[in-house]
């Protein structure tokens, strides 16, 4: 199964192929994935919220469908091959961020009210995923190939999840919270001596790919953990029956 990835950015894309990577592996599903932006081989690849955004609207559902899904009048594909699914990727934290909420207002007139629980960030964020990539354009087929994926809080709570036992619900986990969870599990996991409490969350893409890529065999703590994970994992294991 080819799955074209379009995320916030570098760590996230690590955590993406490899969780992903690993639970879909262990359905009996075989998986290869492309990062479509951020463009991984750039020295300093485009990362953040309005980069997926950006995207999405330079590759509008004509685009799309021509380029990645092999579609369009003359056929082919500007991909090496073309890919089952795209994976649309961003974090929910970003949801009580005024300039964010501008932005969605001015762009898709969605009017954001910072929701609260999980499943209402993960929704709002959905909607938003749905404007931008224009639904209301494309085949229910096609639509069925664009999975939306967002992150409770943030990629960094999968992480988590991978790591911990016992399992928790993993997404309730924000803001400073969040920061020290992930913190902690990553110099544990490098055999560090954790903080009392950290600043911010290092986003050093080589020192996520190493820690993702160690603890891909967690996955299945993240499906039970975090549970936006674990939809959009069934959404790929069905959408590999049905390939």
């Amino acid at each position: 199964m080819r799955i074209g990835v379009i995320c916030e950015g570098p760590s996230d894309y690590h955590a993406i192929e490899s969780f992903f990577g690993h639970s879909l592996g262990e359905a009996g599903v075989r998986t290869e994935f492309k990062a479509l932006q951020p463009q991984m081989d750039r020295t300093q690849p485009e990362a953040g919220w309005g980069n997926v955004l950006l995207w999405l609207k330079k590759n509008p559902p004509a685009t799309r469908i021509q380029s990645y899904f092999g579609g369009g009048l003359f056929g082919g594909s500007l991909a090496t091959e073309p890919f089952d699914c795209l994976l649309i990727q961003i974090d929910s934290d970003i949801l009580g961020d005024a300039a964010f909420a501008k932005f969605v207002s001015d762009n898709y007139g969605i009017i954001l009210n910072n929701p609260q629980t999980p499943d209402q960030r993960a929704s709002a964020i959905r909607c938003i995923l749905q404007n931008a990539s224009q639904f209301q354009d494309m085949t229910s087929a096609d639509v069925a190939r664009h999975l939306l994926a967002p992150a409770v809080e943030s990629t960094e709570a999968w992480c988590v999840a991978a790591f911990t036992v016992p399992t928790i619900n993993f997404e309730s986990l924000a803001g400073q919270a969040l920061v020290d969870a992930f913190m902690t599990v990553i110099e544990k996991s490098e055999g560090r001596q954790p903080q009392a409490g950290y600043a911010k969350i290092d986003k050093s893409p080589k020192r996520r790919e190493k820690f993702c890529k160690q603890h891909s065999n967690g996955s299945a703590r993240i499906v039970a953990g975090c549970a936006q994970f674990g939809a959009v994992h069934n959404q790929l294991v069905s959408l590999a029956q049905s390939c």
